[in-house]
């Protein structure tokens, strides 16, 4: 059985949208593949199309921090 990736488990634990964006900014990219990127995606009920791994990631990063701000806007009412 393989083991799930600890990148996820952390993305997967952090409790905001700033946090996973963080995570996301702070990982190498050679540490993502496609499987990691869809169930990150997944996890945050979005799709990243299929490309270049750098090019998924940066759309996943978008995803995260539009996420994020309206995140913070929300708490500010």
């Amino acid at each position: 059985m393989d083991e799930v990736n600890p990148i996820l488990l952390e993305f997967l634990d952090t409790d905001s949208f700033e946090d996973k964006y963080k995570l996301l900014v702070a990982t190498p990219i050679i540490d993502f593949d496609d499987l990691l990127i869809d169930n990150m995606a997944s996890a945050i009920d979005v799709v990243v199309e299929d490309g270049d791994i750098e090019s998924r990631v940066q759309d996943l990063k978008v995803c995260v921090r539009t996420r994020a701000k309206y995140e913070t806007a929300r708490f500010r009412r």
